[in-house]
């Protein structure tokens, strides 16, 4: 799950100014309150960023736009699935991996939410 859970960290961790990837290492060192307050961090961050990209394009959606939003949403997930509700998350993330042109690697959520 560890290997799962950071590679979702990389999708998010684009433009997020803190190393959310360091906090999903195999680590002993690794707290759940760390990762949940990281993921916290980065799913506010880009919902700003996608808001604010959203507005200066003149309340257009842009591909750029889309990009943050699906971070977000990945974001959400992984901190659902930290919480233990990862099933509730599951749909709308599977769209996020594929807005981010990860269609390939949709499985990631499906095995993480038991799908």
């Amino acid at each position: 799950m560890r290997n799962k859970l950071r590679r979702l960290a990389e999708f998010i961790q684009e433009g997020f100014p803190e190393n959310l990837v360091i906090a999903f290492k195999y680590s002993k060192n690794q707290s759940l309150a760390r990762q949940l307050a990281l993921t916290n961090k980065a799913i506010a961050f880009h919902q700003g960023r996608a808001e604010t990209l959203w507005l200066e394009a003149g309340r257009i959606k842009t591909a750029a736009e889309m990009h943050a939003a699906a971070q977000a949403e990945l974001a959400s997930f992984v901190f659902a699935y930290l919480t233990g509700d990862a099933k509730e998350c599951a749909d709308s993330s599977i769209e996020a991996m594929r807005a981010l042109g990860r269609q390939g690697e949709v499985d990631i959520v499906r095995s993480l939410s038991g799908l």
